[in-house]
């Protein structure tokens, strides 16, 4: 297990699971569509392997499927899902899963998202979908399952930048959130040892926050007050009716508990709350105030 493709790699969770790899001396090959932009460049600087292509357009990756060892499976972010956007995610995943199996490729780690098997019951055809049909292939792999991205909080959709915090979820609702360098830091772990994380789902992430303790801690290290902005769930409805059941099914189930003591025997710290943001969470908002203004 030496070579390393990661698809997504100019994406947060792709580009810190390739810096990981290669400290850890695996050769890695970056899948990007624009192996001209700035992200991908400090990739190469870093000693990735640049691969100009598209998840889309599979049949034109078949050499690179050829060579390595291994798959990061990072899909792209779509920020206001439907029902055909959840089609079209599950078909590009499992379509990509099966070229792996056909050009021989050894392991795929596919990241998902916390909770995909209970958001079955109303996306028939996700996450979950892609997911069964990796452990149910005959290839070797493992899936990752992260929470909340403390990193979607420099979302426009949040208002940061504008001194709000627009909360869509319940507020008094408790979730877990992750630093993506975190996932890179564990998928780095994972192919490390994959022969021991086969057939394994792994829900991932760290410190329970409510949006109230969440805007509690932002209002401390900002030094200011933030309007608090709940957006009502017909109005979440309206926007996208998908992301309207997800926050149901959090408020009235939340989500399943995390097995903190087996992600903690193989990697015993992650990075907390407030040591993302006083290390880059308040820095990144402080930068997108200014060019607001």
């Amino acid at each position: 297990m030496k070579r390393i493709l990661v698809t997504g790699a100019t994406g947060k969770q792709g580009s810190a699971a390739v810096y990981e790899l290669l400290k850890n001396n695996f050769e890695v090959f970056a899948l990007t569509r624009n192996p001209q932009s700035s992200k991908a460049d400090n990739l190469k600087k870093a000693g990735a392997i640049l691969v100009k292509g598209d998840l889309e357009d599979i049949e034109g990756l078949s050499d690179i499927f050829k060579k390595v060892d291994g798959l990061f499976l990072v899909l792209p972010p779509v920020w206001v899902s439907s029902k055909e956007t959840d089609e079209k995610e599950a078909e590009i995943g499992i379509q990509a899963i099966k070229f792996a199996e056909e050009q021989g490729v050894k392991f795929v780690l596919y990241s998902s998202v916390l909770g995909s098997d209970k958001q079955d019951l109303f996306r028939p055809k996700f996450k979950f979908t892609i997911e069964k049909h990796l452990l149910e292939s005959n290839l070797q792999g493992a899936v990752i399952r992260p929470a909340s991205f403390m990193e979607n909080l420099l979302l426009p959709s949040f208002g940061l930048g504008e001194s709000k915090f627009i909360n869509p979820l319940p507020e008094e609702k408790a979730i877990p959130w992750v630093a993506t360098g975190d996932i890179g830091t564990f998928a780095g772990i994972i192919f490390q040892n994959y022969k021991e994380f086969n057939g394994k789902t792994v829900d991932f992430g760290g410190e329970l926050f409510t949006p109230k303790q969440v805007l509690k801690l932002l209002e401390e290290k900002l030094n200011q007050p933030i309007n608090f902005v709940q957006v009502p769930l017909e109005v979440l409805y309206q926007q996208s009716e998908t992301f309207a059941k997800l926050v149901e099914m959090i408020d009235k189930e939340g989500y399943a508990p995390i097995d903190y003591k087996f992600i903690s025997s193989w990697m015993p710290k992650l990075t907390g709350f407030e040591q993302w943001m006083d290390e880059i969470g308040i820095k990144k908002i402080k930068e997108l105030r200014s060019k607001d203004n």
